[in-house]
């Protein structure tokens, strides 16, 4: 259990390491990933850890749209927005577009805790945004979770 423990920060490590131009880890980094958040384990300590926590959840996201669908995009991702800031629970959901590529965007996220974020995701404004990456909208999506420290 504590050599899987370890297996996460040392992924995502190798993942921060890769220069700025080159932001989504390799191949192997990702299957690594995918293969351990993907256990039922992983989900729930780090579900359980969220719930504990009691600091606001922040969710990151970088999100590489192909650029035919862009437009399309762009309205399902401001209705996910709009929709994400009337939830209970939500501080805030900002999108932001890269200055160095016109179809990267950010997502930053602030939930008052794990329920909130389990309520967004039950939400159809967020189900848009799932479709679209089912129907490969996307070249690439990574998420990241944090806790919040220092907010105002």
């Amino acid at each position: 259990m504590l050599a899987r423990s370890l297996l996460l920060p040392t992924v995502l490590a190798a993942a921060a390491a890769r220069p700025a131009s080159a932001f989504l880890p390799r191949t192997s980094v990702l299957a690594a990933a995918a293969s351990f958040t993907a256990s039922k384990k992983f989900t729930s300590i780090s579900n359980t850890a969220l719930a504990m926590s009691g600091k606001p959840i922040s969710i990151i996201v970088e999100a590489d749209i192909k650029p035919e669908r862009l437009d399309e995009f762009l309205e399902l991702i401001q209705k996910n927005a709009e929709g994400s800031r009337k939830e209970p629970g939500c501080q805030r959901f900002d999108v932001l577009r890269s200055q160095d590529d016109p179809n990267k965007f950010f997502f930053y996220e602030v939930y008052d805790d794990a329920d909130a974020v389990a309520h967004h995701k039950t939400q159809p404004h967020f189900d848009l945004w799932s479709k679209f990456k089912e129907s490969e909208g996307i070249n690439a999506s990574v998420s990241k979770k944090a806790f919040g420290e220092f907010m105002t």
